[in-house]
């Protein structure tokens, strides 16, 4: 072994030979915290603490300073994780539109039900979902008119619900349940544009709705808009 390739009693040498001390040391012990239990852990405790001050103080008003507070950490530990808010906000972003596409996934045991309702139950869930996250989606809607990755992030969750609806619309035609002239991607496009906006201007900009009327109100318009008919009784 050569000089260069061993450590020394303080630590390990670079490929260069040198042994990392004062910011390389730090960087050095950056990334494997990063990678343990305890710093994952306190990753997770600073995006819960972002969220609840976002969720409070909204993206402007909301600063690292307030974040590292409500999280109980020292500002530096923030830059350990995230190089800044706005990639806090993404992070967040992201686990909404992966919270909302899970709630609404069809669960096995909602494949032998009537059509009419497993589209309830799923649009029940949706519904749920949103008002779960509807502080975080409200700023999703104001952030992406301004930043492309938080666009390129809305449309590709929006798309996944397209798709998704999409697919039910066409199983619903292979059964001879649903209007056949009807355009699957279009209709879907349309209808999930529908929820959101809805969703949005009740649960988001405080419109009043009941949520039992809402909830069946949203389902009779999804299935008087594919012509979707229950099932004949064999």
């Amino acid at each position: 072994m050569t000089p260069a390739a061993r450590g020394t009693a303080d630590g390990p040498r670079t490929r260069g030979g040198w042994t990392p001390a004062g910011t390389a040391a730090r960087r050095r012990n950056t990334r494997a915290d990063r990678g343990t239990d305890r710093g994952q852990r306190t990753r997770r405790l600073i995006l819960d603490a972002a969220r609840r001050v976002f969720e409070r103080d909204g993206y402007l008003d909301a600063g690292i300073d307030e974040i590292v507070t409500e999280a109980g950490v020292a500002r530096g530990s923030f830059y350990t994780y995230f190089p800044s808010k706005l990639e806090v906000f993404k992070l967040l972003a992201a686990e909404v539109g992966e919270s909302v596409a899970a709630a609404v996934a069809p669960g096995p045991g909602e494949r032998g039900l009537d059509p009419l309702a497993a589209l309830d139950r799923a649009n029940r869930r949706y519904l749920q979902a949103y008002r779960q996250h509807a502080a975080i989606y409200g700023l999703i809607e104001q952030l992406a008119t301004i930043d492309p990755e938080l666009l390129a992030l809305r449309r590709r969750y929006r798309q996944t619900h397209v798709d998704r609806v999409a697919a039910r619309i066409r199983s619903w035609q292979r059964r001879g349940l649903a209007d056949q002239d009807l355009d699957p991607g279009t209709a879907a496009a349309a209808l999930v544009s529908m929820m959101s906006s809805f969703c949005y201007w009740w649960l988001v900009a405080g419109e009043q709705h009941d949520t039992e009327t809402a909830a069946a109100t949203l389902t009779a318009m999804w299935a008087g808009s594919v012509g979707l008919t229950r099932p004949l009784a064999d």
